[in-house]
């Protein structure tokens, strides 16, 4: 049994393509000649530039495929300009032996004195025959230059998609452990609200476990997280703490990075109010205007939590999602964070993206 091996799209593309640059360049080489000297024919041109051609492309193949790949790019300077010299003038004296025993005894009998190994033009040669070669090189070294770049682009991509994630992941253990904490505390009391403290927990692993995977989600969504989170905190405070959370704007169709606000009122809570059990107060204020959120939440403080210097210094949460939001939305945020003594202050703009009418109704009628 024969086998029979097809050879590859790619290679007989490429194959192709070079066809198409060589034959481009025979009949442009050999119609602008004829055009120059009238007296000869295109005929005889072409017949004489077909038995010279091989030698440009010995010149062009072995200076694109082997010199420069083999001691070009790997920075191997002195080995290439030499070799690159030898070869040079092997094709010289290559191209001259066929103009003296080939192209002049047929096509200029009468001319043959003329020519001669001792007359050689060096450099007439030399740039007639890598002019092309030149061109060639050029062609390959901007294939292989695009090529490099769209492979940097995904390089990077890869880099701060891994990135992201691994941001994204250090939310979870953070947010567990405080929920957790809370959980621990009611079952300690043996508190009725335990349970609803378990739903409420079991809601939040269903969002993080799964809607959290894409890279946008509804805005509506991340709400609901939010206001899950406050639910288990009143749970926590009960009527010590008082919570006044404002939404106004069109929030329908929207789009935001998974777990981008939460971390916000995580640092509330965590430096905030934790420190004090009574009269403690959160403001926050979600607006949506030209596909642009506001998000700005303020928090009491106690005396226990202002430092003596008056200075704040950014906890690991929060440079967490400063650093996403240089990742997600470069130059599209603004993000100021002001500790005013007895207030604590987060301001947050974002310029959103927004998902297409049909998409959104997908979304809704889950």
């Amino acid at each position: 049994m024969l086998l029979k091996f097809k050879t590859p799209d790619i290679y007989r593309n490429r194959l192709i393509w070079h066809l198409i640059f060589w034959v481009s360049y025979l009949l442009f080489y050999t119609i602008s000649t004829s055009s120059y000297y009238p007296s000869y024919s295109f005929l005889r041109m072409l017949k004489q530039f077909l038995i010279t051609m091989p030698v440009d492309m010995i010149a062009a193949y072995l200076t694109v495929y082997l010199l420069i790949p083999k001691f070009l790019y790997k920075q191997k300077y002195l080995i290439f300009v030499f070799l690159f010299l030898i070869s040079a003038f092997v094709v010289i004296l290559i191209q001259r032996l066929i103009l003296i025993y080939i192209t002049y005894p047929v096509f200029y009998p009468d001319n043959t004195s003329e020519i001669s190994l001792l007359k050689m033009n060096y450099v007439y040669s030399f740039f007639n025959i890598y002019a092309i070669a030149g061109i060639f090189a050029s062609i390959k070294l901007l294939k292989l230059w695009f090529k490099n770049q769209q492979i940097n682009r995904k390089l990077e991509k890869e880099k701060l998609e891994a990135e992201l994630k691994f941001l994204k992941a250090q939310i979870h253990p953070h947010f567990l452990f405080n929920t957790l904490n809370n959980l621990y505390a009611l079952t300690i009391d043996k508190s009725d609200l335990a349970p609803e403290v378990v739903i409420k927990l079991s809601d939040l692993l269903d969002y993080m476990l799964y809607d959290c995977n894409s890279s946008k989600i509804l805005l509506e969504k991340e709400i609901k997280l939010l206001n899950d989170y406050l639910e288990l905190e009143k749970i926590r405070y009960g009527n010590n703490l008082r919570v006044d959370f404002q939404i106004s704007g069109s929030i329908k169709g929207k789009e935001i990075a998974p777990l981008l606000l939460l971390p916000f009122l995580e640092n509330s809570f965590k430096h905030g109010l934790s420190s004090t059990i009574y009269n403690v107060w959160i403001r926050i204020n979600l607006s949506v205007s030209n596909n642009v959120l506001n998000l700005k939440i303020e928090n009491s403080k106690s005396s226990k939590t202002i430092k003596k210097d008056g200075s704040f210094t950014e906890g690991i949460g929060l440079k967490n999602v400063r650093r996403r939001l240089d990742l997600i939305y470069p130059g599209k945020y603004k993000l100021e964070v002001n500790d005013g003594g007895d207030v604590f202050i987060i301001d947050l703009t974002i310029e959103l993206d927004k998902i297409a009418e049909d998409e959104n109704s997908m979304y809704s009628s889950r």
